[in-house]
């Protein structure tokens, strides 16, 4: 009740308020440097811009960046729009980039999960107001690919305010700007200056844990958009008159496991055996509408290095079974999974279905719930109290099957998978600009991590939405949505 509460709103102040619902709100506010994961990815492009996009066939695009090119293997030369300005009217330039790089290379941004993945920047400067000369530390080729996530702030709004006074008054280049912050809302205005114009004068995003809350919202009237539903929350909306959307993603369903413990998982066998044993198209069928892909890799067919030789995983109970045996263990084992629970699509009944299916081998999954902070947090510092996790590969919004390895291989700092012989092969791959070369030996990465095993491969993950009846222009591709393009109809 209290939801529907904060939520109530008459019917003429709907047509000029997009209120969107969502899981939860980014804890960093308005700083787009701390988290780069979902659901906070998609609460940056109403606000900030990056240098380039990944279109929804993973090839790369311009954005704020108009042209690149790499001038020899450790340098990079980058020419930007010069139409652009910020929400405080300040323009848009190549001396934003340089403060924004020079911030995240600089002792100052080591809690900001961006800086991480710009740490092979060495320098950067400006050869005139819209060029921008990158020089790097090693050579990334991938370096185009990794723009998304250089977020554009307002240079002097950052300098007067710093990183904590910047995540409460934010400007950036987006359609929206924010004016207010508390636990549930992100309320915003309009910018009509902005060079990705809006339609709808006010925005709120609004912070709703359950889907079922969500969904009532939007039957309700009382939301505009609900965000991370089931396909049932969004068919129930479109059975009240709404609109059920579904996409694919760029990212992976998995349940990780915790290599290295002395336990069953240790075993190739074993693994391999768990992956047979889950019927994975009666699970797309039976909880998520059909909709999902089956897996082959850690990685979706639309990722730049997707190897589509690799067939797909089966199931087969019996080989299951053997396998089982040969690893010593013919009467099965028990572990236990950290879920978060809500943040994805029926997460609850897929972690079910798979302890189900795992049964019929004489294995045990106890699952064990847990909060999205935790996980995080976990992930950070590599506190772990399961077995196993599940988590995803995602590969938004670089949309490269490298991008999830930087987490699921020995190149985190704290890894629950790591073995040294395909490293290699991953660093290689990270630093060669021969396109063919980089592309064959990312098969080789997935390959590697199909034939290990390293996860229990679920899905392709594709999202689903609910909206209102006059609701129209609604996309998210790699994380980002288009805020610009979404409009209400009279109905």
């Amino acid at each position: 009740m209290l939801l529907f509460g904060l939520l109530i709103a008459s019917a003429s102040q709907a047509q000029d308020v997009l209120r969107i619902g969502t899981t939860a709100l980014p804890p960093t506010l308005g700083n787009p440097y701390r988290n780069t994961g979902t659901p906070h990815i998609f609460t940056w492009s109403a606000t900030f811009d990056g240098l380039t996009r990944i279109d929804a066939t993973g090839t790369l695009q311009p954005w704020l960046a108009k042209d690149w090119e790499s001038v020899d293997q450790l340098t990079w030369r980058i020419k930007l729009r010069d139409d652009v300005t910020f929400s405080n009217g300040v323009p848009f330039n190549a001396d934003a980039v340089v403060s924004v790089l020079d911030y995240l290379t600089s002792d100052a941004a080591v809690r900001e999960a961006v800086a991480r993945e710009f740490s092979f920047v060495r320098s950067s400067r400006a050869l005139d107001p819209y060029t921008v000369e990158i020089t790097t530390k090693i050579p990334a080729p991938h370096l185009p690919r990794t723009l998304p996530l250089l977020h554009m702030v307002e240079p002097g709004q950052w300098r007067r305010l710093g990183p904590e006074g910047f995540s409460r008054e934010p400007v950036g280049t987006g359609p929206y700007h924010p004016t207010k912050f508390s636990a549930t809302k992100i309320e915003y205005d309009a910018v009509p200056t902005s060079w990705r114009k809006p339609t709808i004068p006010r925005m709120e995003k609004i912070a709703a844990p359950e889907a079922y809350a969500r969904t009532q919202a939007v039957m309700a009237g009382q939301m505009d958009i609900a965000l991370a539903l089931g396909p049932e929350e969004a068919d129930a909306i479109a059975d009240a008159g709404g609109q059920s959307l579904s996409w694919p993603t760029a990212a992976l369903w998995a349940i990780n496991f915790h290599h290295g413990r002395g336990n069953p998982l240790d075993d190739v066998r074993v693994r391999e055996a768990l992956n047979l044993a889950v019927d994975r198209q009666g699970l797309i069928d039976g909880l998520l509408a059909g909709k999902p892909e089956l897996p082959t890799q850690p990685a979706t067919s639309v990722v730049y290095g997707f190897d589509p030789s690799l067939p797909p995983i089966p199931y087969d109970v019996d080989r299951a079974r053997a396998l089982l045996a040969e690893a010593g263990y013919p009467d099965g084992f028990s572990f236990f999974m950290q879920g978060v629970i809500g943040s994805g699509a029926n997460d609850a009944a897929v972690f079910q279905k798979v302890a189900q299916d795992l049964l019929a081998i004489g294995v045990t999954m106890e699952i064990r719930t847990f909060p999205v902070a935790q996980l995080i947090r976990s992930v950070m510092e590599g506190e772990w109290d399961g077995d196993a996790f599940g988590v995803t590969f995602a590969s938004e919004p670089t949309v490269d099957v490298l991008r999830p390895l930087r987490n699921h291989s020995c190149l985190w700092v704290h890894p629950w998978y790591c073995d040294e012989r395909i490293m290699p092969t991953i660093e290689e791959a990270l630093v060669t600009f021969d396109e063919n070369k980089g592309l064959a030996l990312r098969h080789e990465v997935m390959k590697f991590y199909r034939e290990e095993w390293v996860a229990l491969y679920l899905y392709q993950i594709v999202r689903f939405a609910g909206t209102r009846a006059n609701v129209r222009g609604f996309s998210e591709v790699n994380g980002f949505v288009s805020y610009e393009d979404i409009q209400f109809v009279e109905e």
